[in-house]
């Protein structure tokens, strides 16, 4: 046989390796498309889910500096966020809370993220604060004028018609003018989102000190470590009254943000990370729960930015404090802002630690240790989850839990 009667043999050989590589080829481009348009089609019904409002108009023009480009050349802008927890009784809410008229937002804390997004500093204001409530415009036309009185009157004014964004609107204008402070975005979580979030993540891992009961918000917990479900952990952060409880404000307030804290970690630590699944009932339970401004309600904006806090250790780079406060002198169940409180407001305009300015009273005990630090960056605390580089070294659920047991 000649050497000539081989060509076709090789030339049929090449058209099938080429064949099966074109195959491979519309594969690898098939499941690309369908990943994009998976991908797109979450993200789309990820941000129908956000419950968003542009509230500018209502907030006026006699408004704060905004943040400027960092002269340092940092990579980012500071954001300040204000987060407020909705005691709307509606629907669900209802069933939780009882039924009460109006909306107030018992829980309010001014978010700090610096410019190079190495550091989160988190200010409760209380409830009771007796302030210059701000004239505020709601999106229906009407209008309501402010007075002094206690600090949660101004989201109850704003959504006095029934809308969050409203109240978000009154609370920030409040905000504002008392701190100088320009607020970029805004968040309001009511009763069922704060558990569809802690469920979403299996529970927050909490050391609680002393058994407490609680009849009007429902909390019934034993001393210990142990790992709060959705509703135990509302509870937990709504209680004033009962067994082992001072009642103050101050003292709740101390509680949600170790709360907070716990629940932060948990989200950042590697064992969550590692379960994607987890990750995205998360996103899915924070999409539907939460009403915000439209441009942090973007799915881009807002997973850039988490990504951005990839590097942050709840331990030791979240300061929580408490603005600084004393006793109202017209009624002690009443505080007011002490001469402290206007070196906080101004480091955050300047973008500047609070933690060196904080007292025994604003300074919070969610900022002690709950575990030693994690010594290098990625750390894994589980040994049976795989090791990872550049992450953060948030302590895990069960060091949260050991340090409980071991205290």
């Amino acid at each position: 046989m000649s050497s000539s009667e081989h060509v076709p043999v090789r030339h049929a050989a090449t058209v099938r390796r080429h064949r099966v590589l074109q195959g491979i080829a519309w594969v690898l481009a098939a499941t690309a498309g369908f990943g994009l348009v998976f991908a797109q089609t979450y993200k789309a019904r990820v941000e129908a889910s956000f419950v968003t409002k542009d509230i500018t108009g209502l907030l006026g023009p006699n408004r704060p500096a905004a943040p400027q480009n960092p002269v340092d050349g940092a990579s980012g802008l500071p954001v300040n966020v204000l987060l407020m927890g909705s005691d709307d009784r509606s629907g669900e809410n209802g069933a939780i809370g009882g039924q009460d008229a109006g909306k107030r937002n018992d829980t309010t804390l001014l978010m700090h993220i610096s410019a190079d997004r190495s550091r989160i500093d988190v200010v409760s204001i209380p409830r009771d604060t007796v302030v210059r409530i701000a004239d505020c415009e709601r999106s229906d036309g009407t209008s309501q004028r402010g007075w002094t009185g206690q600090f949660n009157i101004a989201f109850a004014n704003g959504a006095q018609n029934g809308s969050n964004a409203d109240g978000a609107a009154c609370a920030i204008k409040t905000v504002e003018s008392l701190t100088d402070i320009y607020i970029d975005h805004f968040v309001v979580v009511d009763f069922v989102g704060f558990r569809d979030m802690v469920d979403a993540i299996g529970g927050v891992p909490m050391c609680i000190q002393n058994a407490v009961k609680d009849p009007y918000s429902g909390t019934n917990l034993a001393a210990g470590p142990q790992v709060l479900d959705g509703t135990q952990a509302l509870a937990y952060a709504r209680m004033r009254k009962g067994t082992g409880l001072s009642g103050s404000d101050l003292d709740r307030i101390d509680r949600q943000q170790q709360l907070l804290k716990n629940l932060a970690s948990k989200v950042l630590s590697a064992e969550m990370l590692y379960r994607p699944q987890d990750l995205t009932n998360f996103v899915k339970a924070v999409a539907g729960s939460m009403t915000m401004d439209e441009a942090f309600g973007n799915f881009d904006a807002l997973t850039g930015l988490a990504f951005s806090l990839r590097g942050i250790n709840p331990t030791t780079d979240i300061t929580f404090a408490t603005a600084p406060v004393v006793a109202d002198p017209s009624d002690p169940n009443r505080v007011i802002f002490s001469s402290k409180a206007r070196a906080v407001w101004d480091a955050i305009i300047a973008d500047q630690p609070i933690a060196p300015l904080l007292d025994a009273q604003s300074n919070s005990p969610a900022n002690e240790p709950t575990t030693e630090p994690a010594t290098g960056t990625g750390t894994v605390t589980d040994p049976s989850a795989p090791a990872t580089t550049g992450g953060s070294t948030a302590p895990s659920e069960q060091d949260i839990l050991n340090a409980c047991a071991a205290a």
